[in-house]
């Protein structure tokens, strides 16, 4: 909002002028032209107050309230994204194609002509604690890799929504009245 100065004329008539005047010709509610003096000549005449007093508009500063929803906002921010790149860095993804592929040649080899030694290692690889696991195809750990991918992207909404909720929560403290200063 620009300044209001009072302004005397020669004739002793006195005008309201604002900043944007300073330097302009204007005409006086007598009818006389007159030309405002220069900006720098203004700023030495006196003010003109304001109808209602001394501040016609009382100025706001940052309300209690507004401070609780932009650190609130803040911290849902921060924290959510902190979490995100966080579970992304220490759970990484783990490949599915990592079943172990039995020869063609043991499939079809009749088990009625096996030497002792094929036997022996057959034995041992059946009796060996992850041999049921590698016989499906290492399908407990697919299915543990699966459910690592559904945890994530459920975890992944859940980071948009707090971010989001966040951004929500610093843009209402903006919004939000502050206190008034009389």
């Amino acid at each position: 909002m620009a300044q209001t100065y009072l302004l005397t004329t020669p004739d002793g008539e006195e005008i309201h002028v604002e900043t944007a005047q300073a330097g302009e010709t204007i005409i006086t509610p007598a009818g006389k032209s007159i030309v405002v003096p220069t900006l720098r000549e203004l700023k030495k005449l006196p003010l003109v107050e304001p109808e209602g007093g001394t501040q016609a508009r009382a100025e706001r500063t940052w309300s209690a309230t507004q401070s609780i929803f932009f650190v609130s906002g803040l911290l849902f921010l921060i924290g959510f994204s902190i979490s995100s790149v966080f579970l992304y860095r220490m759970t990484p993804l783990v490949s599915i194609d990592n079943a172990v592929k039995v020869p063609q040649e043991v499939i079809e080899t009749d088990v009625d002509r096996w030497t002792m030694q094929n036997r022996l290692d057959f034995w041992k690889f059946a009796t060996s604690p992850d041999a049921l696991n590698q016989m499906r195809g290492n399908a407990e750990g697919d299915r543990n890799v699966m459910d690592l991918y559904k945890w994530r992207q459920t975890f992944l909404a859940f980071s948009l929504c707090g971010v989001t909720l966040g951004l929500i929560l610093m843009g209402a403290a903006f919004a939000l009245p502050g206190s008034r200063i009389d």
